[in-house]
């Protein structure tokens, strides 16, 4: 039921205003070991059509941001830190990768993006927050390992809001076809956050349940 916050959207437009005003952006989020190769792998794809295409990949967890780094620090792709000193126009402009190794700002980042991955589905973890890039109107991708919210994946993917891959080559072109195609894109996106708009309700029903639990718990103590 939480409504992404204005706050989440400006930041998102300020974002994407200083890093990428005229490039494609999408993030992969949440990511895990064993999916920052596949998403860098699929950037590569994009970036052979579309050249100036920009990548944000957040790791889920702390400790990994330096293996993150160091894994990046071996690429073929020019990248940056978010946590370090305020980038210049050209260092932005040179980047393909920024590393978002902080917190509390996904959402924002979300909010900027043409399309979103979410981790933790291409291994098996079970898959993290699709509501969060749905809600904000944004085309989310997913691998097929999607066990924490099994109802959640299969409402957005029936309702024509999440796209299943299941590796490099098809998140690439998932996100060709999708930043190659701003009217199917835009669809996407609108499809998403419409199915979380229409299965809204979860505490109004949770709350009325607790009453209801409470008003006979009077009645037969």
């Amino acid at each position: 039921d939480r409504q992404p916050g204005v706050a989440a959207r400006v930041q998102g437009r300020e974002l994407r205003a200083r890093f990428a005003p005229a490039r494609p952006l999408w993030v992969a989020g949440s990511t895990h070991a064993g999916e920052e190769l596949p998403a860098l792998e699929a950037h590569r794809r994009l970036r052979a059509v579309h050249p100036l295409a920009l990548l944000v990949l957040a790791p889920r967890h702390r400790p990994r941001f330096d293996e993150v780094a160091e894994l990046l620090a071996r690429s073929d792709l020019p990248w940056m830190r978010c946590s370090g000193a305020a980038p210049s126009a050209a260092q932005c402009a040179r980047s393909a990768v920024l590393l978002l190794d902080t917190f509390g700002e996904l959402e924002g980042w979300y909010a900027a993006a043409d399309a979103a991955f979410v981790g933790g589905s291409l291994v098996p973890v079970g898959g993290h927050n699709l509501l969060e890039p749905a809600a904000l109107g944004v085309a989310t991708l997913s691998g097929p390992y999607l066990g924490n919210a099994p109802e959640v994946a299969r409402l957005l993917s029936d309702g024509g809001g999440l796209r299943i891959v299941h590796d490099a080559a098809e998140l690439g072109a998932a996100l060709l076809e999708l930043l190659g195609d701003g009217a199917a894109r835009a669809r996407m996106a609108a499809a998403g956050e419409a199915t979380v708009s229409a299965n809204r309700g979860a505490l109004a029903c949770v709350m009325g349940q607790i009453r209801e639990q409470g008003a006979l718990s009077a009645v037969h103590p």
